[in-house]
């Protein structure tokens, strides 16, 4: 009996052994083959479309129900190597109504101009667009669109929705606590329309986009600005509109945009050629070092995205991106012991979240800066708590149309006791302490428990006023001011202090750099905080994938979020985050923020 026990553990054992081996065979074989090999007179093909995301979860799931097309750290990455890759020659920029924000964009058109000073061409394409699609594409040295297809340039608009009335109808009663008189998180549960102050709010936001849209416009392709005005406000919508005021340079078809890209590469005679193509994508997995981009001194960089909680962060199917307290905490720490590393730099894509998760973060940026340099980042959104754990750094950086600011905070409870009527739910409660359900969503709060919660939630935004006025070396005055929930521009937050210098991740590290005592001409690399996976992680990672496939065609509720319009994910996303409140917990939350188009 002993030895056939014997000999099962052995086969076990061996099986095991097989199947890891499997693995990293498999593993190997697939990176060989997934490493692209650059030949020269390649064009560099990059194509915007779909979900664009600053850094792809971490986790399979997590990538799968995001559906980003593309991260913001390969175009980077590879806009940084192809300046210098003498086997490309340039960019084909195909751009089809991408899902990203306007300081991305930004983002993305400085790279393209970083990319062009090498002397390399960029050519843009489009089936149809719209005025983000076309603010991009303007990088280009040349931008050709479809004939007769849509083109949209009529000014910009926000649509804000608000859940009053749907509440009523299924008995919930939503007890809000705004402090800030621009502090509408809270609004959209309570209110049925816009307060003065919150339309005010949104029209400023349009009015900056709508001024950095046109005098791009009129910078680049050399527009009359009052004739460029007249033809939004009367509205361009197709293909030759656009040609006849000068948007574009001429109206064809791909096929014909792939033969002006041939004589690019090889000339005149360039009909027998073909022209070699390399998706951006693709050429990202290069290493730096095959052009010479490898070495020097390392800089961490933390992708801090999503909504901020306390624990670990992750990906939930209605919530989107969490940043986990916790997970941001270990990666400080990680980068402060590492003696290699010189500064930190912290990439901010988040709209806030809890406030407690938020203070966790910030304490630990403090503790970390008192060893290395951190420097903050800031992508589309960078409000609320996003701005609560910037505000110590050593230095924050913004893009001029970054969404920021929104120092306040919202504390928010449903009393569901009509949803439960409704629905013929009858509860019972035994408590011990007069106030021990304070927090139960099958009763409205007493005034007596409901003062208290207003008190909490003042308390709160006084002490974040006063850490932003400690960092920003203001009065409590003088941020209680520009506070009040308030969301800002990166431009307009400039010129309040609340941030110190515009740009993208490139103008963050050299502050870094030169903070850390590195001279401005030596070479960095990133170390990325979520680390890549190793080996054979990335082997189970790819079967997590194929497993994460399958389960959205069987699970009908998450296939079904993954296909709803953005506008109701943000919705669903928006109460989702609302109804984490537990224990009293108060969030620091930008308000509602609508997609711009």
């Amino acid at each position: 009996m002993a030895k056939k026990r014997g000999w099962l553990i052995f086969f076990i054992l061996f099986g095991v052994f097989v199947f890891i081996g499997l693995m990293f065979i498999f593993g190997i074989m697939t990176a060989l083959e997934n490493r692209p090999v650059v030949r020269n007179d390649t064009v560099l093909e990059f194509n915007l479309s779909g979900l664009i995301t600053e850094h792809f979860p971490r986790d399979a799931f997590g990538r799968e129900f995001e559906g980003a097309n593309l991260q913001m750290h390969d175009i980077r990455k590879a806009l940084a190597m192809a300046k210098v890759d003498e086997r490309i020659r340039g960019i084909y920029l195909r751009v089809s109504s991408p899902q990203i924000g306007w300081a991305k964009s930004q983002e993305l058109r400085d790279l393209l101009f970083d990319f062009k000073e090498s002397g390399k061409f960029v050519t843009a394409f489009m089936e149809s667009c719209n005025e983000k699609s076309y603010y991009i594409a303007i990088a280009a040295d040349e931008i050709y669109l479809q004939p007769h297809s849509f083109a949209e340039f009529n000014g910009f608009a926000a649509e804000i929705p608000f859940l009053k009335r749907m509440f009523n109808k299924v008995g919930a009663e939503p007890q809000v606590e705004n402090i800030g008189k621009y502090k509408s998180a809270g609004d959209i549960y309570k209110r049925d329309s816009m307060t003065p102050a919150h339309r005010e709010v949104t029209q400023a936001l349009l009015d900056d986009i709508f001024e950095e849209f046109t005098q791009a416009v009129i910078r680049q392709r050399g527009i009359d600005k009052e004739e460029f005005m007249a033809a939004i406000n009367q509205g361009i919508y197709d293909s030759e509109g656009a040609l006849e005021l000068n948007l574009v340079d001429t109206l064809i078809y791909e096929t014909e945009v792939i033969d002006l890209l041939k004589k690019k590469v090889f000339g005149e005679n360039s009909e027998d050629k073909d022209l070699r193509v390399m998706s951006l994508p693709r050429y990202a997995k290069i290493p730096y070092a095959e052009v010479g981009l490898d070495g020097g001194s390392k800089v961490a960089l933390i992708y801090a995205i999503g909504t901020i909680v306390s624990g670990s962060g992750g990906h939930d199917p209605v919530m989107g991106r969490n940043m986990g307290s916790r997970s941001i905490i270990r990666y400080l720490r990680s980068a402060k012991k590492d003696i290699s590393i010189k500064a930190i730099v912290i990439r901010v894509d988040s709209p806030g979240g809890s406030s407690l998760a938020s203070d966790e973060i910030w304490s630990e940026i403090n503790s970390v800066r008192k060893i290395k340099p951190v420097v903050i980042s800031m992508s589309d959104v960078a409000a609320s708590g996003g701005y609560w754990i910037a505000m110590d750094a050593d230095a924050i950086v913004a893009q001029p149309l970054t969404i920021t600011g929104s120092i306040g905070v919202v504390f928010t409870l449903f009393d569901l006791s009509g949803t439960y009527d409704k629905l013929g739910i009858d509860w019972e409660t035994v408590k011990k302490g007069a106030h021990a359900d304070m927090l139960t969503d099958k009763r409205a709060m007493t005034d007596a428990e409901w003062q208290t919660f207003k008190k909490l939630t003042r308390d709160v935004y006084d002490v974040f006023v006063q850490k932003v006025a400690d960092g920003r070396n203001k009065s409590w005055d003088e941020i209680d001011e520009i506070a009040q929930g308030r969301i800002w521009t990166g431009e307009e937050a400039l010129n309040l202090g609340l941030v110190d210098s515009l740009g993208g991740l490139n103008i963050a590290l050299q502050i870094a750099k030169e903070k850390a005592g590195i001279a401005r001409e030596t070479q960095t690399q990133w170390l990325v905080y979520p680390q890549p996976k190793g080996l054979l992680e990335s082997v189970f990672d790819r079967l997590s994938i194929r497993a994460a496939g399958l389960l959205s065609q069987s699970n009908h509720d998450l296939a079904l979020i993954k296909t709803l319009p953005p506008e109701t994910k943000s919705i669903l996303k928006r109460i989702a985050v609302m109804r984490r409140v537990r224990g009293g917990e108060i969030m620091a939350v930008a308000p509602f923020i609508p997609e711009i188009n």
